[in-house]
């Protein structure tokens, strides 16, 4: 059965009606990434891809199909990396794919203006799962006002809807820190396929360039222990992202409103 949140799964006048009626498009970006063992390496793009369609169900509009490309580096936008140093960071995250932060910014950019100028859309819910996706969205959107061709940018990210609850639930199982492929990430897959996390591989793993590089910088505890990750459950992360859908919906639909388009 067709799926007619999907772009790609739209007839040209269903598409054409749809952009009519909720001219809201949801947009994931994330890129390949190793997460470390227990997590298959499509987890940024997959996650933020399963809250748009939640959103979309909600609020109608249309789902772009996932962006799997993304800058690498640092979190600040000032310090996100092109392509020699991103070929040599490689060498600690594999089998991670980064693009250069410059080409990142013209790609999507260009897609936001499209969305605006060539299909009409009023609302564009720009949604990083990968947090440096995520400060290049936010810095496009502050760049240009947060707004694009007159199309309203909402960029969103993995914790920008939901660390209320995800602090909720580290409290209750005493977990002490937020991390990278940590539970929190882990739960929110495994809502997307079950199979798609296997806390198993983690229990006996021989630390990898990445855990090595990142004991060495940041603290070891910094990367999730098997202790943790066996706490992962598909109920966290179903309530995770049913909840993080429902608030991007209530933006999305807020901010059609403020722009004078009827939603009732």
């Amino acid at each position: 059965m067709r799926d007619k949140r999907k772009y790609e799964e739209l007839f040209p006048d269903e598409f054409a009606e749809e952009v009519k009626r909720r001219p809201i498009i949801y947009c994931a970006f994330g890129p390949m990434e190793y997460h470390l063992p227990h997590n298959t390496l499509g987890i940024d793009p997959c996650k933020a891809y399963e809250v748009c369609l939640g959103a979309a169900a909600i609020s109608g509009g249309v789902v772009f199909p996932m962006v799997p490309v993304a800058p690498g580096g640092s979190m600040k936008i000032e310090k996100q990396s092109e392509r020699d140093e991103l070929r040599d960071r490689a060498k600690t995250t594999y089998p991670s794919v980064f693009t250069s932060a410059s080409l990142c910014a013209k790609l999507y950019y260009e897609l936001f203006e499209t969305f605006a100028e060539d299909l009409g859309f009023k609302v564009c819910v720009a949604f990083g799962g990968h947090g440096p996706a995520g400060t290049l969205i936010k810095h496009i959107s502050n760049t240009h006002g947060g707004m694009i061709k007159g199309m309203r940018l909402l960029p969103c990210w993995s914790l920008s809807h939901n660390m209320d609850l995800v602090e909720e639930e580290y409290k209750r199982l005493e977990i002490g820190r937020i991390n990278h492929g940590g539970m929190w990430e882990s739960a929110m897959f495994m809502a997307c396929n079950p199979e798609f996390v296997n806390p198993e591989k983690l229990k006996n793993a021989v630390p990898g360039p990445y855990e090595k590089y990142t004991f060495e910088k940041h603290g070891p505890e910094t990367v999730p222990t098997y202790e943790e990750i066996s706490k992962v459950s598909v109920e966290f992360g179903e309530r995770l992202m049913r909840i993080t859908a429902e608030r991007v919906a209530a933006d999305a639909l807020k901010t059609l409103e403020d722009m004078g388009h009827d939603t009732l």
